[in-house]
């Protein structure tokens, strides 16, 4: 019967294109696993009928793939396996192997399985032809995507002299879904980067975003799938050593991390005595400007589900406004106003859909900072026809000074990828409000309103909005750098795309960013103009920007702690140009320079990167940003350097190490940290971390360092 079913298989998807008009593979079961070792060798892979027919995003849209590609899908009780014959009569571009490494500048392949079948979220899995791994989920029709997230799965890769092939095992217990939906949304994607070329299947239109879902076609067949009890149990143990100016200790701790899939679709955690000692350390940035940086988030307890919890515009990351108003901001909790870690005790996050809903809720118990020590985020959004959606955010817990404080808000989203038959456009409007009860028996409500609309295409693209956050307005667990505002913006440009003089795209660009106060008087005025940018066919890139700023300073402004600017009206520009060599070679550099004028005095900047893949095993970089400021009564340079060191032994082990220094502290920080995935779920790290101190006899020392070892131990039930 079975061998009656694969000879008839390639009719019955015949049928199928007929009957529907997206393009779709079948998942064909198999009682017999393949093994994944990066080789489809085994015979189990001759059942699966290849998806083959992919297509250029770049650089020729819609134009075939220039290197022969096939997707085959497999799948039994318990895994869904994706085997990938890649081949190619060039030279491979295949440099990394750490997990969840960028390889945006690799040669790689790429799964994207929406197992809600709703157009709009995804889970994204991808290997580079080196193996390293990597993944994602999506949301928002690929607007916000979170690429932190680490599933638990398998994957390999071999190269050949005909090409490289690649194997997924994906574990069902790995991705929520309905068992009783038979198709999913399905989309593959390939990069050979020494033509710059992007290819999907199926067709994919120019305007779509690379992460876009809602252009997925069907993956038919599946049945019978297996999700367990849908219960993970990832217990740890911890050992170290600090050594500080008042002497060193030992130390030793425990913990847990439950997983429980409480419905198909809806995932609880549960975490208990949380330990953070994997994450990476924050790359030093010095602020010229009056208002908070924000730093992002990195820890992987509050980065599962992140996506649920975004309101608003916050989750666009190719937004360069989202950043302006972040209701709820994890990183608000388990640190302090310093960014020292404060015992995070338990934790509890239910995230996931039912039916049309999606849901985040999470509940944070930490050590007291201020007046409280639980903290609340609660979202609720509800999808509104193919790609629209409604939905309200509520926080309660003040990690940002004494009180008490609670924060309500309501948000809408209109979006099409379909506009005039293929263009995007998105409409996000939102309302907040803030309560806060003052320690002086004071109470004050206060509000934020915003709308933005987005046209994110290839040739001619634009967004333009507005904010409006009361002077008061307090998010207890978000971020928002400036209050008592009204903030204007508008940004436009277009694209082409010449076909010759070896330029795969120019860009050109306007952008208008006007912040008033609450009464209309004009605070700050910044437009920018991209006169010309340029991307080569070689991977090169060139840009030059020319910006005129305003700024109303209502009182004096310390730079730095050095140099003070007195209180008053200002106008001055500067111009800027960065030139990036292509990335995919093993020797790559960047330069960039920035002068004019600020304030009352001028500035000139210089930004140097290098990278340089010394083999396979090694990869060296670094960084420079140095600035010289010139002021009448004050001159003052300084800078930012930063080193690392990768050694990737294959793609389970691999040790790195990340220096930097700036010399407005004169402090230089060093991260070591060596992880060994022994399989998907288990893993052994060590990490070691010193802060290096420029002492009064201009001698480095070390001033403080902590030695961590970590073994972390994945049970599926």
């Amino acid at each position: 019967m079975s061998k009656c079913i694969y000879f008839l298989l390639p009719f019955l998807l015949m049928f199928h294109e007929i009957v529907f008009s997206q393009s779709s593979v079948y998942a064909v079961r198999t009682d017999e696993a393949p093994i994944i070792n990066g080789i489809l060798s085994d015979e189990v892979w001759l059942k699966a009928v290849p998806a083959t027919e992919l297509f250029q995003r770049e650089p020729n849209p819609g134009a075939p793939v220039s290197q022969t590609t096939e997707f085959y899908v497999l799948y039994d009780d318990d895994y869904l396996y994706i085997g990938v014959r890649n081949f190619d009569t060039g030279r491979i571009v295949a440099r990394e192997m750490a997990r969840n490494a960028s390889l945006r500048n690799e040669d790689r392949v790429q799964v994207f399985l929406d197992t809600n079948s709703d157009g709009r979220t995804a889970y994204l899995f991808e290997l580079s032809a080196r193996g390293s791994k990597g993944d994602a989920i999506i949301s928002a029709n690929g607007q916000e995507i979170n690429r932190d997230w680490q599933g638990l799965w398998d994957g390999r890769t071999s190269i050949h002299p005909y090409g490289w092939e690649a194997e997924f095992a994906i574990p069902f217990k790995t991705i929520t879904f309905d068992e009783n939906q038979s198709t999913w949304g399905i989309k593959f994607y390939r990069q050979i980067e020494r033509n710059l070329e992007e290819a999907v299947w199926p067709l994919t239109d120019i305007n779509a975003r690379d992460e876009q879902v809602s252009d997925a076609g069907i993956l038919i067949g599946l049945e019978g799938m297996n999700q367990g009890i849908g219960l993970d149990v990832t217990p740890w143990v911890l050992g170290g050593h600090n050594k500080r100016d008042n002497g060193q200790s030992f130390m030793g701790d425990f913990g847990l991390d439950a997983f429980y899939q409480i419905t198909p679709s809806l995932r609880g955690v549960v975490t208990l005595n949380t330990d953070f000692a994997e994450t990476e350390a924050d790359t030093r940035q010095i602020n010229l400007t009056r208002f908070s940086l924000r730093f992002p988030e990195k820890r992987e307890f509050f980065l599962d589900g992140v996506n649920y919890f975004n309101f608003g515009i916050s989750g666009e990351r190719q937004n360069p406004y989202s950043n302006r108003f972040i209701p709820f901001f994890s990183r608000r909790i388990g640190l302090d106003q310093t960014g020292t870690m404060l015992p995070v005790y338990a934790g509890a996050k239910f995230t996931g859909q039912i039916e049309n809903w999606n849901i985040g809720l999470l509940n944070v118990l930490q050590e007291k900072q201020f007046d409280n020590s639980n903290l609340t985020a609660l979202r609720v959004s509800r999808n509104i026809g193919s790609q629209s959606s409604a939905g309200m955010l509520a926080t309660l817990g003040n990690a940002t000074g004494p009180g008490s404080n609670a924060l309500y808000g309501v948000d809408g989203r209109l979006a099409t990828s379909t506009l005039g038959g293929n263009k995007n456009i998105a409409l996000t409007g939102y309302i907040v409000q803030s309560q806060n009860d003052l320690p002086d028996g004071k109470r004050t409500a206060d509000n934020v309103i915003g709308m933005d609309l987005n046209y994110p295409n290839d040739f001619f693209f634009g967004r333009t909005g507005f904010i409006h956050i009361d002077e008061d307005f307090n998010a207890g667990i978000g971020f928002v750098p400036r209050t008592g505002i009204r903030n204007y913006y508008f940004t436009s440009g277009i694209g082409p795309r010449p076909g010759k003089w070896g330029i795969l795209q120019l860009n050109t660009e306007i952008q208008f960013d006007v912040f008033t106060d609450l009464n209309g008087a004009l605070l700050t005025r910044e437009i920018e103009l991209t006169p010309l940018e340029i991307r080569f066919s070689s991977g090169e890139e060139l840009s030059s920007e020319v910006v005129f700023l305003y700024e109303n300073l209502a009182e004096d402004f310390n730079l730095l702690g050095e140099i003070l600017i007195p209180a008053g009206e200002y106008t001055f520009k500067n111009y800027s140009i960065e030139l990036e060599s292509a990335r995919q070679r093993n020797l790559w550099g960047s330069i960039g320079y920035e002068w004019g004028e600020f304030f009352n005095g001028e500035i000139q900047t210089y930004e140097i990167g290098a990278g340089w893949q010394a083999f396979i095993n090694l990869f060296l970089g670094a960084e420079i940003e140095r600035s010289f400021l010139n002021f009448p009564d004050h001159k003052l340079d300084f800078g930012i350097y930063r080193m690392s060191v990768k050694i990737l032994f294959n793609p389970q082990i691999n040790l790195s190490t990340f220096i930097q220094y700036d010399d407005i502290s004169e402090t230089a920080g060093w991260q070591s940290r060596f992880q060994w995935i022994i399989k998907p779920g288990q893993e052994i790290l060590a990490a070691w971390n010193s802060t290096i101190i420029n002492d009064p006899l201009d001698r480095f020392a070390i001033s403080e360092s902590t030695l961590r070892f970590k073994l972390k131990y994945n049970i599926r039930f």
